[in-house]
């Protein structure tokens, strides 16, 4: 009976802990965004070059996003240390460009169906949301 009570104790406490480190994602994930969507419309509203190129601005600001998401994540969300940073920081780059390559492909093609951009990018960045938490918690940030 004690090593069942032990076992309920330890799934109680890593669903707390998932959820608490999926509330801290989520703040993560705002400011990032925000930075994302700060560039993204000073980049395509500034510039007729970047307007004629939302793809490209979309990567541009996702990019600055991903650098303090990575900062971020790493040493708030998921409390890992320096230890292992090259491997970590490969994981992150992978899980990133395919995050990238998600928003942007969502991006393009709601926008080639004449949705308007920001809320083509709304919604692509919604989509991207899952992906990275899954990948960032159990592959990337894995202890």
């Amino acid at each position: 009976m004690r090593y069942f009570l032990e076992r309920v104790k330890e799934a109680v406490l890593h669903r707390r802990s998932v959820a608490h480190q999926f509330v801290k994602f989520c703040i993560v994930g705002t400011f990032n965004t925000g930075v994302d969507f700060a560039i993204y419309l000073l980049l395509t509203r500034l510039s007729d070059f970047w307007m004629e190129n939302l793809v490209l601005a979309a990567v541009v600001s996702y990019s600055c996003g991903a650098v303090s998401s990575f900062i971020l994540n790493n040493f708030w969300t998921f409390r890992r240390d320096t230890k292992k940073m090259r491997s970590k920081s490969l994981k992150f780059i992978a899980v990133t460009a395919g995050g990238m390559i998600l928003n942007a492909t969502i991006l393009y093609s709601l926008v080639s169906v004449d949705v308007y951009d920001v809320i083509a990018k709304v919604f692509a960045t919604a989509c991207v949301i899952a992906w990275n938490f899954t990948l960032f918690k159990y592959w990337a940030f894995k202890r």
